[in-house]
């Protein structure tokens, strides 16, 4: 799959512009501030109905106004808009048809987006890893989705429940029962497409990094979980005092982390940021090889400031690795004149994008 036009108003430090790409490799070049991560977080608003950068909607409107819109054409033929206004309303069309549920978008645009904020995956809380993980299950499997929005929507009553009682001996533990009967037959089913799908990705994340990675090091991903498939709704009864006074559901799939390590050793604590970083691009890359294997479909890959902290024998090495016939298109972003350069060495044609302070200058 590939995109072939974006139409942008309103949207960051955009007010209005239209681009066109190429469906192989297109270049954005621009200095800091240009809006080149913004251009790149516009394709990913289209894909998933949100940005990959920005927690708000409201913080995605270009300052002037009170409301923005996107628009891509695909290579399917399809057109796709979002739109938003400060009023909390959000839609997103399919050939100006409009989902009656935002939800049902997903999976339909592949995308993976590979960005500087990446690597808060390695050094943030497991929130980040799981959301990480959980975005792509959820363009694989619509029933993993599913299944996690009916668990993250009884988690939050349970939790909302537990605050909301201030002594003890008040608890209505039938109430507190029928959210465990429907958490318990969910913590099993989401962990299980977890357990299964994280020994997939595992297998092509080896590969991938091994590739990337020029140095004798291993780089590993282990899963980690608090609960267990022979669990029943007795361990919500075990740990019911904790819950209550810490306000919140200790036991569950909620609790789940992906450990990223290198050798024997967690990579937030050893690894050097290059290190890091080819690590992020090593995750990345088995990020397009799942979904490329699930979906039948080439996601759209972006690339933002993706060279940088990188060595120039990692530099070659990545670059060789993205010309191989693998991939779709690629949109990548650079401030620097010199990496453009290295492209053009490479006998790589490119689509150059030039942007600067929100304005677009196609050459």
């Amino acid at each position: 799959m590939h995109i072939d036009k974006i139409k942008i108003n309103n949207f960051k430090n955009y007010i209005s512009c239209e681009v066109n790409f190429s469906e192989k490799i297109n270049f954005l070049y621009g200095k800091n501030g240009a809006g080149k991560t913004n251009l790149l977080d516009a394709i990913h608003y289209l894909s998933f109905g949100k940005s990959a950068i920005n927690k708000f909607d409201n913080d995605n409107i270009n300052h002037k106004n009170n409301f923005f819109s996107l628009e891509g054409c695909f290579s399917n033929n399809m057109v796709y808009k979002c739109t938003y206004e400060k009023s909390n309303s959000k839609k997103i069309f399919e050939n100006n048809k409009k989902y009656n549920q935002i939800k049902k978008h997903i999976g339909k645009i592949p995308v993976v987006f590979l960005s500087p904020y990446d690597i808060n995956l390695i050094r943030n809380y497991s929130t980040e890893r799981r959301k990480f993980f959980d975005q792509i299950l959820s363009q694989t499997s619509y029933k993993y989705l599913e299944n996690l929005l009916s668990y993250n929507r009884l988690l939050k009553q349970r939790n909302a429940y537990l605050k909301r009682i201030n002594n003890i001996e008040m608890i209505e533990r039938d109430i507190i029962k029928s959210y465990d009967d429907k958490m318990i037959n969910l913590n099993k089913s989401i962990q299980d497409y977890r357990l299964k799908e994280i020994e997939n990705f595992t297998k092509i994340f080896n590969k991938n990094s091994l590739k990337i990675n020029d140095e004798d090091l291993k780089y590993r991903i282990e899963y980690f979980s608090n609960f267990s498939y022979n669990m029943d709704t007795s361990i919500y009864d075990q740990n019911f005092e904790k819950d209550f006074f810490t306000k919140k559901t200790n036991i569950g799939i909620h609790n789940d982390d992906y450990l990223f390590k290198m050798d024997k050793n967690l990579i937030k604590r050893s690894g050097s940021q290059g290190q890091q970083k080819t690590f992020i691009i090593s995750l990345k890359l088995s990020e397009f090889e799942v979904l490329k294997n699930n979906l039948n479909i080439k996601p759209i890959l972006l690339l933002d400031d993706v060279f940088h902290k990188l060595d120039d024998n990692k530099i070659d090495t990545l670059i060789e690795y993205l010309l191989d016939k693998k991939f779709s298109q690629i949109i990548l972003s650079d401030s620097i004149d010199e990496r453009l350069s290295l492209l053009k060495n490479k006998l790589i044609e490119s689509n150059v994008i030039r942007i600067n302070k929100g304005e677009v200058d196609e050459r």
